[in-house]
């Protein structure tokens, strides 16, 4: 029992995001993520063509 009222104890004192900094963060790590699909999938339909053309 000590455990878990110490657990609630440390959740008295975390501060919580708001709800505008949650999408702020929710942006950027949507954005950051299509980005990078964007980059890597580019990436990869380069890299097919190289070995595309290189097979033939």
């Amino acid at each position: 029992m000590k455990f878990i009222s110490s657990v609630i104890k440390e959740m008295h004192t975390v501060t919580w995001p708001t709800f505008n900094e949650n999408v702020h963060n929710t942006t950027i790590v949507v954005f950051t993520g299509l980005a990078f699909a964007l980059i890597f999938g580019g990436a990869d339909w380069v890299f097919e063509q190289g070995i595309t053309w290189l097979s033939k």
